[in-house]
């Protein structure tokens, strides 16, 4: 088993939990974080690499005025899936975060388990929610998944970094 999954609620903290860990680990790292970007009106949700930092792709635009989301699911298939090949040759390969709106983009969605049945160190946040997609990873037996919460995400960062410095 070489694939930890952070999960929990909206705004507890999984991703920033995520880069601390990531910054603890002399590793060469690939695959992706999930930034979010106000743009004027828009909330812009962004899918930066991590190794090759001019690379990012928008993935999710929403208007603030109405709440109203624009979707890119091609994002996903024609540059997310090859930046997942490319990473590939890093020793751990970060998914941040995987979640419902991926569950019918079946060429990211393969990758993603493809990924996942490789030899490679795979960190990632999964969103607190349920879907085929997500249920699929939560029930790998190569998969651990650990919950944040607010009374224990402070308390979270050493057992993570040793789990992480384990499988190297």
């Amino acid at each position: 088993m070489k694939n930890l999954f952070l999960t929990g609620k909206k705004g507890v903290g999984k991703s920033t939990l995520l880069n601390k860990a990531l910054n603890e680990l002399d590793l060469s790292k690939g695959g992706y974080i999930t930034e979010r970007v106000f743009d004027g009106y828009y909330r812009k949700y962004v899918a930066k690499s991590i190794s090759e930092p001019e690379e990012n792709y928008t993935i999710i635009k929403v208007d603030s005025r109405d709440d109203s989301k624009e979707w890119f699911p091609l994002v996903f298939e024609n540059q997310l899936v090859p930046l997942l090949d490319k990473s590939l040759s890093k020793d751990i390969i970060v998914l941040d975060e995987l979640g419902s709106s991926e569950n019918g983009i079946s060429k990211f969605t393969s990758k993603v388990f493809e990924i996942l049945d490789s030899s490679k160190i795979v960190f990632g946040v999964l969103q607190d929610s349920s879907c085929e997609f997500i249920d699929g990873i939560k029930s790998r037996d190569d998969v651990k998944i650990i919950t944040i919460t607010e009374k224990n995400r402070d308390l979270l960062l050493d057992e993570i970094v040793s789990i992480l410095k384990s499988w190297i």
